[in-house]
């Protein structure tokens, strides 16, 4: 039986030495530095990542947000069965409005602000202001301009807008190969989404421009199956492939009976602030349904909501180890449940494995099939009766 020092201790640990403990880059630190040389500002990165991770492991935030994730968009034209969005109720989804963006913009960028994403619940692509969106926030001097991508509405003529924009990277979410890769991304194909992604950086290096990156990024189980293909696929068009650990994405599971690391420090609260496209800021991105709202961005500013007894009291909880007991949010988060080691082989005869961890309580989302099928329901009736000759695949 192991003492709860020991457990206090072997959590300390592992959060200290360890930057993300379930996301991780096949290619391991050597092609982490190379994306992030390649990222530039290299003086001003190094100095927003030692505020970004080494602050929360002494539980240390400093007086303004470092990253801001701005939901531009939480409306989603897919329906993955993994997914929170797709569960959620349709009056939380919707576009933001220029004028509360470039409130946000604005008091970002007097207080020095790295990094901005322009997406988290929904498909950022949706919103037809993204480009000038992109334009205010480097025009307006921040740093490092970003977004997540389902790459479904990543037509050439939306890539070749994106290419005029100084956009420093894009991810590509693209969950599995072939038939699991079309069951979960529904309506979606693979092999038409590596042509977008494909053209996009064929295109960026006719240009002559280092900009934006490239990454894409899967659940861990959608690739275990047919990782070297997953690799082989995705090698020579992107710039980094990133795999996430599996989280909970079963609307069944028991939260009560999820095994938690008490001693678990989220970085987010001493990180960040996610602002939702109505200008709410939920606790962080894990908080899709709003239990835990920080403060108003229509009412308040960003550093009133950052400094607020919401965010202070959030804080608190996880020097207290109390997070997982009185944060309704962080019941249903991955991030703070025990972990156990795993692995993925990409190509053998190139000796090319990654190391991954796995939270212990939660199931694999792929086995040989998808085991979540998304409720008929939830799919546009336009598109029912190919949904399910794809689900029955």
């Amino acid at each position: 039986m192991i003492s709860d020092f020991k457990k206090k201790y072997y959590s300390f640990k592992k959060n200290f030495f360890s930057l993300e403990t379930n996301y991780f880059t096949v290619g391991g630190f050597k092609k982490s530095l190379k994306f992030f040389i390649k990222s530039g500002k290299i003086y001003h990165h190094l100095l927003d990542r030692l505020r970004f991770h080494i602050y929360p492991k002494f539980l240390i935030s400093a007086n303004f947000p470092t990253h801001l994730e701005v939901e531009v968009a939480s409306k989603c034209q897919m329906r993955c069965p993994m997914c929170w969005t797709t569960y959620l109720d349709d009056k939380m989804k919707g576009l933001m409005k220029f004028e509360l963006y470039k409130k946000i913009i604005d008091e970002a960028s007097i207080n020095n602000v790295f990094s901005i994403k322009l997406s988290w619940r929904g498909e950022p692509l949706l919103n037809p202001k993204l480009i000038e969106m992109i334009n205010y926030a480097k025009e307006k001097g921040v740093k490092n301009v970003a977004f997540l991508t389902n790459a479904e509405l990543l037509t050439e003529n939306m890539s070749d807008k994106i290419l005029q924009t100084d956009l420093d990277w894009v991810s590509i979410s693209a969950d599995g190969v072939d038939e699991i890769y079309n069951k979960i991304r529904f309506p979606a194909k693979f092999q038409e989404t590596l042509k977008k992604v494909e053209y996009l950086k064929k295109t960026r290096d006719q240009l002559k421009k280092n900009k934006p990156l490239i990454r894409v990024q899967s659940i861990a189980s959608a690739v275990k199956n047919n990782a070297e293909k997953f690799y082989k696929s995705w090698e020579h068009i992107t710039d980094k492939i990133n795999i996430i650990a599996d989280q909970i994405r079963d609307y069944t599971t028991d939260t009560e009976k999820l095994e938690f690391d008490k001693y678990f420090i989220c970085p987010k609260p001493f990180q960040r602030l996610a602002i939702a496209h109505t200008g709410l800021v939920h606790q962080c991105i894990a908080d899709y349904g709003g239990k835990n709202i920080l403060g108003d961005i229509n009412k308040q500013t960003i550093r009133e909501v950052w400094n607020g007894e919401p965010n202070r009291k959030l804080r608190k909880s996880f020097k207290d180890h109390t997070y997982y007991k009185i944060n309704d949010a962080c019941k249903e988060c991955s991030y703070g449940l025990v972990q156990v080691k795993d692995s993925i082989d990409f190509d053998k005869s190139n000796n090319i494995k990654l190391n991954t961890n796995k939270f212990k309580s939660v199931p694999d989302i792929v086995e040989e099939k998808v085991k979540l099928t998304t409720p008929i329901e939830k799919i546009p009736q336009n598109k029912r009766s190919e949904y399910s000759k794809v689900s029955k695949n």
